[in-house]
């Protein structure tokens, strides 16, 4: 059942076989209500769906070997990332504590 707002969640994965064969996977976490992807092997999303709806609609589009992952977005963050970066996870992410 579709959520009434969007919902914040990271993904991770560690992908096995080259990029181009998860180009399913790219185009369905770009066609989330929102996105961000700024590391290699993690985005955050905000999708429309429950983390229960997300997950079996990511898992198809990777290969059996690969690794997924993924949490609800909460706040606060740290690390080293572009201004741009902070200033979208400021807005797109909930700070809870």
């Amino acid at each position: 059942m579709p959520l009434n707002y969007p919902f914040a969640y990271v993904v991770c994965y560690d992908l096995k076989q080259p990029l181009d064969q998860y180009q399913r996977l790219f185009d369905e976490l770009k066609r989330s209500y929102q996105w961000w992807h700024y590391l290699d092997a993690m985005w955050i999303v905000k999708r429309y769906e429950t983390l229960v709806e997300l997950g079996p609609k990511l898992r198809p589009l990777i290969y059996q070997n690969d690794g997924l992952l993924i949490l609800p977005a909460k706040g606060p963050a740290e690390g080293w990332l572009p201004k741009s970066a902070w200033e979208w996870i400021k807005t797109n992410v909930p700070n809870e504590w």
